[in-house]
This record gives C-alpha cells, structure tokens and sequence, in this order.
C-alpha cells in the first residue's frame, strides 16, 4: 500500500466508511454522528460508504411496522452502496447478522476496493457493522479503525457468545476510538486490545447550525429543553417527574421535550400524574433547523439518561449558550464541566429536582457566552476531524510500513 504524506494536495486520504447507522429516505435522522464525522474529515479524506440495511418486502415492512428502507446512491456528493441483509426481529440468530451483512456486503466491498481503493476502513459500532467488515477485509490488509459508541458495546456483553464476537472484533482493529473516556476504560477492562491502539475521540456536531444565542433576561416560567428519543434509556420519565418535584418545590418550570418513540403515551401519562399537562409539551421528533429553535428559546437543558454513551443534543445545547443539567451515566461526565451546568446521579428524582433548582439559581452567573465557546473549542469540526485524521494518517502509515497490528 502506498504510503500517505501530510499534504492533501499531494496524497488525500480515502477512506471507506461501514456504517448500519447512516441516513436514508426513511429515516433521514438516522446515524447523524456519522455522517458528521464524515464531514469534518472530508478536507483530508475522499470517501465512499457502505451503509447496509435490512432486507424486508414492502409488506413485511408494514406488518412490522418498519420503514422500508432505500436510498440515494450518494450522499451530499460521496457515494453510498447500500446492500441488504437478512435479520431477524429481537436479535433473534443474533450471531447470524454479521456474517449475513457481510455476504450482502461483499459485492459492494469488492467494487469499492476496485474503484476507490481504500487506505482503511472506519467502521462504525462493534456488531454487527464492525463485525462485518473485519469478515470483508480478510487478509487484505487493509487496516479497521472501529469507532465505539456506547450501546454497541454495553448492549453486546449479555451473552458469552457475543462477549466473544465483540472481543475478537476489537482485537482485530487497527485502531480502535471511543467517544468517552468511560467507554475507553470499558474496552481496557476486556483485555482484548493493546491499550495503545485505544483513544478517547468524541463526536463532533453541526457547528453551523448550532451557534451562540444572546439571551435576554424574561419575565415567566424558567423554560427548558429536553432532546432525546423517548425510549427508556434516555430517563424522560425521570425527568418529568424531577420537574414535578422542583414545581412542587415553588420552581416556575416549563418543559419542552424533542423526540419520538414507544414511551410518549407512558410519558404524557406521567406528566398528568405530575400535574405537569399544561407545562410539560412533547414535540416529536423535529429538523435540525426546529431543534436549534427550540434550544433558542431556552434557558437551559436537561438529558436524564440511565446511561449515554456521548450526548451530542448535551453539546448542540452547550454550543448555543445553554446551562445543562446532565447524568453521570457515561458520556456526559467528559463534557459538562463546573462552568457549563450540573451533573447529577441517574435514575434519581430528587437529584434531578436539586440539579434543576440549582441551574435555576444560578441563572444569572451562568456566562453563556464562555459556555457556547467551551463547546465551539472541544467538539467543532475542525477540531474533531483533526483528530480523526490524525489516527486514519497513522493506521495507514502503519499498514505501509508492515505494521498495522492487527490481531
């Protein structure tokens, strides 16, 4: 493999990128962080994609209530194949997706080396898309970094046997990224990765569209923001009651929560039983453009998660000028700081109410202008694809050297 330089000019990067979390005409929203980091780094690297989806007949889609999924064959100019697999519902033979993706994939897999020869491949999460791309690279040579997100890892540790796939998949990566530190001591505590190809690379975000917002001082309700997609994890219900708490407590709170999902009746529910119906109000999930409003018309924001394996809605909101109030459940520890809002337990009302009262409290000292810089300075783009960068300039220079490590 040739040896990639320094200077874009004279030897681009390019980079295949194996992602199941990518969007689609079905469901645009999914995978952003993907493609986010696919942007920050395009001044260096020219990229293609291979973003596998589930096979499934239009009205096998239907009784599943799935959405049938298709897709452009490029996307904002960089070309996308997108094979389909078979997969079963509720991981059922789960240990038989990867392979299936990977036998989808192959043909795709081919076209790319033939056409765009890659210097790596970036596959996003462990299993199954990680899995499946270190069964299409082989013996080729080519180097896997593999990105780590949260549930990709914690969600794959239930069973010996997928304890097993995910050991063996990490130990073939050339370099292997978390987006928290929390997630990089996890993939250390395995033992099934030199601790030197581990690194801590956060997700970066759309520092366009989310910019400082001047805030003036208002008369009424302290308003917050919540974003998030309504399932479990993400500890809405925790949440609203927390605000029940702190309005019980003498707060004048209001809640505007951004998402979609199984939990919205439960949730709805919860906020009558709180006394919450004319204050708590669920939007759905929204644009990019309706999110940045609606974090523009706030005075802080809260993410109550069980467990986060980054937080991107925590730095969009920090990145507009927002005190947030955040779990100490994995990710968030890394990104809010004394300076820019309030960490609390998870899974815990009362702490959620205290943290809300103390955002609250402290309305006036928060220096909004630092906090949307701080956020700006640590996850821009630029920033982050230097970073990415740097790790996809290495695992190549390895690989040509004869030393790619894997395992």
């Amino acid at each position: 493999m040739t040896e990639v330089g320094h200077g874009r000019a004279q030897h681009p990067l390019r980079g295949l990128a194996f992602a199941k979390q990518f969007p689609n005409d079905a469901e645009p929203s999914r995978g952003l962080f993907t493609v986010q980091q696919l942007r920050a780094t395009r001044a260096e690297t020219d990229w293609c994609v291979i973003a596998p989806v589930p096979w499934a007949p239009r009205w096998l889609a239907a009784a599943l209530r799935r959405p049938y999924v298709a897709g452009a064959p490029a996307y904002e100019g960089i070309p996308v194949w997108r094979p389909r697999y078979a997969v079963l519902p509720r991981r059922l033979m789960y240990m038989s997706v990867a392979p299936s993706m990977a036998a989808a994939s192959r043909g795709a897999f081919r076209e790319v080396c033939a056409e765009h020869h890659p210097h790596f491949v970036h596959a996003h999460a462990i299993y199954p898309s990680a899995a499946a791309a270190r069964r299409l690279i082989g013996g080729s040579g080519i180097p896997l970094v593999i990105s780590v997100h949260g549930s990709d890892l914690r969600s794959n540790l239930a069973r010996p046997s997928w304890v097993r796939e995910v050991r063996h998949t990490l130990s073939c990566a050339a370099a292997v990224v978390c987006v928290s530190t929390a997630l990089a001591d996890e993939i250390r505590a395995l033992d099934c990765v030199d601790p030197t190809k581990i690194g801590v690379i956060p997700n970066t975000y759309d520092d366009l569209r989310f910019t400082y917002v001047p805030r003036e001082h208002h008369d009424g309700p302290f308003r917050l923001a919540s974003i998030g997609n309504l399932v479990p994890v993400k500890g809405h219900d925790v949440l609203v009651r927390g605000v029940g708490e702190a309005v019980r407590s003498g707060m004048d709170i209001t809640l505007d929560v951004v998402g979609g999902g199984p939990e919205l009746g439960r949730l709805k529910a919860i906020a009558v039983e709180e006394g919450l119906a004319e204050r708590v109000r669920f939007l759905g999930p929204l644009s990019d453009e309706e999110v940045a409003s609606v974090l523009a018309r706030a005075d802080a924001f809260a993410l109550a998660s069980r467990s986060e394996g980054f937080g991107v809605a925590i730095v969009e909101a920090l990145a507009t000028g927002l005190p947030v109030l955040a779990t100490r459940s994995g990710g968030p520890e890394d990104i809010v700081t004394e300076q820019d809002g309030v960490l609390v337990a998870p899974d815990d009302v009362s702490a959620v109410a205290q943290g809300l009262s103390r955002l609250f409290s402290a309305e006036a000292q928060w220096d909004r202008e630092s906090i949307a810089a701080r956020a700006h300075e640590r996850y821009s783009q630029e920033r982050i694809g230097e970073q990415l960068t740097a790790v996809y300039r290495s695992v190549v220079g390895a690989a040509a050297s004869g030393g790619s490590g894997r395992g």
